[in-house]
């Protein structure tokens, strides 16, 4: 159980990113929260995406949004992030889950959103906008497209979904972009509604499973 609890948590760290996108059937207003549990659905109806629509869409990235996670399976479930810095292409998320704060920057191109820098343990607000490159962490990926793959230091990344429904504590969200991390001993999936970021993520190792659902956001 203790090896179980610690790949879980380093996990939560190592994946520590940004949420964002699916269209709204209930559309919550920027903070809200709705206490009744919702069941967990899925579509795998493959239509296409809004063709203007942008990786950036899916990962807001602007000065001062915030998101609150709800989680279940595990202590660490439960996070929040803001963005605290944020600079042409580049913005910096503290990311707070009870355990540990972070810090990570993220840059956003045409072609795909990516996590360039990442402190684990950061309890101030220092800011590491302009920092160099430390690593290359692809959370999304162009085209925006079902069997959409790349390669990952933990693991594949493939876009299984563009059209996922995912209920969570803020509301139910339709054309999610479901996102698959395959590695060796577990699999993470992880949602995003355009104009929001990631609205819920799931962690599966064994029988064990981690879930960690939008909440309360605020996208400024």
């Amino acid at each position: 159980m203790k090896k179980v609890l610690s790949l879980i948590l380093m996990v939560f760290l190592t994946m520590g990113i940004l949420l964002t996108g699916c269209k709204q059937i209930n559309e919550p207003s920027d903070r809200q929260l709705i206490t009744e549990e919702p069941s967990p659905r899925e579509s795998s109806t493959q239509e296409p995406i809004e063709q203007n629509a942008k990786l950036g869409d899916f990962f807001p990235l602007t000065m001062g949004s915030t998101w609150d996670y709800e989680g279940e399976g595990n202590e660490y479930a439960s996070f929040t992030r803001k963005v605290l810095f944020a600079r042409g292409d580049r913005a910096q998320i503290m990311e707070d889950n009870g355990g540990t704060i972070s810090a990570s920057v993220f840059e956003t191109s045409q072609d795909s959103v990516t996590r360039i820098f990442f402190k684990g343990e950061e309890y101030g607000q220092e800011n590491y906008i302009n920092t160099e490159p430390e690593e290359n962490l692809i959370i999304l990926k162009a085209p925006l497209e079902v069997g959409t793959k790349w390669e990952e230091p933990n693991g594949i990344r493939e876009i299984v979904d563009i059209n996922a429904t995912v209920d969570t504590p803020a509301g139910r969200y339709e054309e999610c972009i479901k996102v698959k991390i395959s590695s060796e001993d577990s699999t993470l999936y992880e949602f995003f509604k355009k104009d929001i970021g990631m609205v819920k993520r799931e962690f599966i190792f064994g029988d064990n499973v981690v879930t960690s659902s939008i909440k309360e956001y605020i996208i400024k």
